[in-house]
């Protein structure tokens, strides 16, 4: 039979807590991402000190770089899409203002009802509102030249 002969230095201790805490923070910053309320929470509630519990949250709402950069994808693209389909359509207006701005207030109204996580939603609402942006932006821009 084979012994296990286990450390006791303070150095070992140190190391093995340091990689306890970066798994447990791990694990509960990808159980919140995926939705897994229950495992988030009891894995915060779990946490052997207070400060470790602070530390997962502080993680969770940072958030991840690929969520900013999505929100900010969607705020250009919607952007972008707004202007170009007011030009594609020839550039109506009705009252002084875009119909086609509509659609970007109806991709805000879907992100701040959807049941989605807080990153989607943020993209929905930005680029629904960079969308309206766009479309309003180009209809000044460009105006349509009256028929005599």
């Amino acid at each position: 039979m084979r012994q296990k002969y286990y450390s006791t230095s303070s150095g070992d201790v140190l190391a093995s807590a340091n990689r306890s805490l970066g798994t447990t923070m791990k694990t509960a910053v990808a159980t919140y991402y995926q939705g897994q309320d229950m495992e988030t929470a009891q894995t915060i509630r779990e946490a052997a000190t207070v400060s470790e519990a602070t530390d997962i949250v502080r993680a969770m709402r940072q958030g991840r770089a690929i969520d900013t950069l999505m929100v900010g994808a969607s705020a250009a693209s919607g952007a972008v899409a707004g202007a170009l389909l007011q030009r594609t359509l020839g550039n109506p207006t009705m009252f002084g203002a875009s119909p086609v701005g509509g659609l970007g207030l109806l991709t805000m109204a879907a992100g701040l009802a959807a049941p989605l996580g807080l990153p989607a939603r943020a993209a929905l609402v930005a680029g629904g509102a960079t969308y309206l942006a766009g479309a309003q932006l180009y209809s000044h821009l460009f105006p349509k030249e009256v028929s005599p």
